[in-house]
């Protein structure tokens, strides 16, 4: 957060906020102003590198997500979705996946994909920051690897910021955040399917 903020400073310091306001490239803009031609291309290059490197995380990780629970019979199509390649990789969520990631490029640009993404995950969010306190109450002595630093201050700041950003996304991007959640939503049938079939 203090990198995040202190970025920030760098950019209203360098450059008029008429610039910054709408601009995608403020990094490029500001690292051009710094550092000449070659630092804007530098600084390009290394958001590059970042994206990249951030997709092929989701990527990797993001195709275990269906086979862990195809595993435990939660998805149509579950015994397809648990077969692995010869190197223990899930090919066919793979393939699912990338087929979602293509017809999400036709559906619409990167903001319009972030925005119904955003609501959707922040609402996941919120309810993981409650779950903290919850289990704090319901099980006190539960072994725990990891404790959150100055309970229950940070979990409740997480929950307000949360719910801010929900609330926030809702009324500012509402056609966008009613389809993230009418999408959400639209595997509550098949999950209830699947339970009661074996479960």
């Amino acid at each position: 957060m203090v990198v995040y903020l202190l970025i920030n400073a760098v950019f209203l310091l360098v450059l008029p906020l008429g610039q910054i306001a709408g601009n995608g490239n403020a990094a490029a803009d500001v690292a051009q102003v710094l550092f000449g031609p070659f630092g804007g291309k530098i600084v390009t290059v290394g958001i590059l590198v970042s994206v990249y490197g951030a997709i092929n995380g989701y990527t990797m990780t993001g195709m275990r997500i269906p086979y862990a629970m195809a595993l435990d019979q939660r998805l149509p199509f579950s015994r397809q979705l648990k077969k692995l390649s010869r190197t223990g990789v899930p090919f066919i969520c793979g393939l699912i996946q990338l087929v979602i990631a293509i017809g999400m490029i036709f559906v619409g640009g990167f903001n319009t994909l972030t925005d119904m993404l955003i609501f959707v995950i922040w609402i996941f969010y919120v309810l993981t920051f409650v779950a903290v306190i919850i289990l704090r109450h319901r099980e006190p002595t539960m072994p725990r690897p990891y404790r959150t630093i100055l309970y229950p201050i940070v979990p409740l700041i997480a929950i307000l910021g949360g719910i801010y950003i929900v609330i926030n996304t809702l009324m500012t991007q509402t056609v966008l955040a009613l389809i993230g959640l009418g999408i959400t939503l639209a595997g509550l049938p098949i999950y209830y399917y699947l339970e009661r079939k074996y479960h």
